[in-house]
């Protein structure tokens, strides 16, 4: 409950820092995650994020960018032979500060914090699909920094790295980063 509490309280101060004298836009983004944890061994998997942001200018170089994602994480591994999947659906809410060092370029970087939404860990075999919510933490934190491109003021290409800072595994002695490459596109909606 600290933790949901927390990552209450840190989004309403942003959004109530950010709104003063910021040009704000709203949009949604997408794109392809290739996510690892640190404490398996195996593929990484390849799935995907979602959601939407809202864009706030402070100045020509600043800018603050809240977001609300459904992110897909998790890894692929061996074990007896088969390849199995382990399936982490997250809800993340990445607050990130922008710096433009060029019009249509930005750098970037800032906290992730994340709710776990499910877990399943799957394979193509008899063996099929486990439930595994009760093997991971609830929550997670990680730092994201990025990089991206302004093809026009209505679309952004971008590129970020999730570096997972908590364990989000429960019960081992392992401790397991997740770790979470991102390739997307955004689009403002209203600027």
């Amino acid at each position: 409950m600290k933790k949901v509490t927390m990552v209450l309280s840190v989004t309403v101060i942003s959004f109530l820092f950010s709104s003063v004298n910021a040009q704000q836009a709203i949009g949604i983004k997408g794109g392809v995650n290739i996510t690892s944890l640190s404490g398996f061994e195996g593929r990484d998997r390849i799935s995907g994020h979602i959601g939407v942001f809202l864009h706030h200018t402070i100045n020509n170089n600043w800018c603050f960018q809240p977001e609300l994602l459904y992110s897909g994480e998790g890894q692929r591994y061996m074990s007896g032979g088969v390849e199995r999947t382990l399936a982490l659906g997250y809800l993340q809410l990445p607050l990130m500060i922008q710096y433009y060092p060029a019009p249509q370029v930005y750098l970037e970087a800032g906290p992730q914090f994340g709710l776990l939404l499910s877990a399943q860990d799957k394979s193509d075999s008899e063996a099929g699909q486990i439930n595994a919510k009760d093997d991971f933490t609830t929550g997670q934190v990680a730092i994201g920094v990025g990089i991206g491109y302004k093809a026009s003021e209505q679309l952004i290409l971008y590129g970020r790295y999730n570096f997972g800072l908590t364990d989000v595994s429960r019960f081992d002695n392992i401790v397991d980063h997740s770790n979470v490459g991102q390739l997307g596109v955004a689009i403002r909606l209203k600027h």
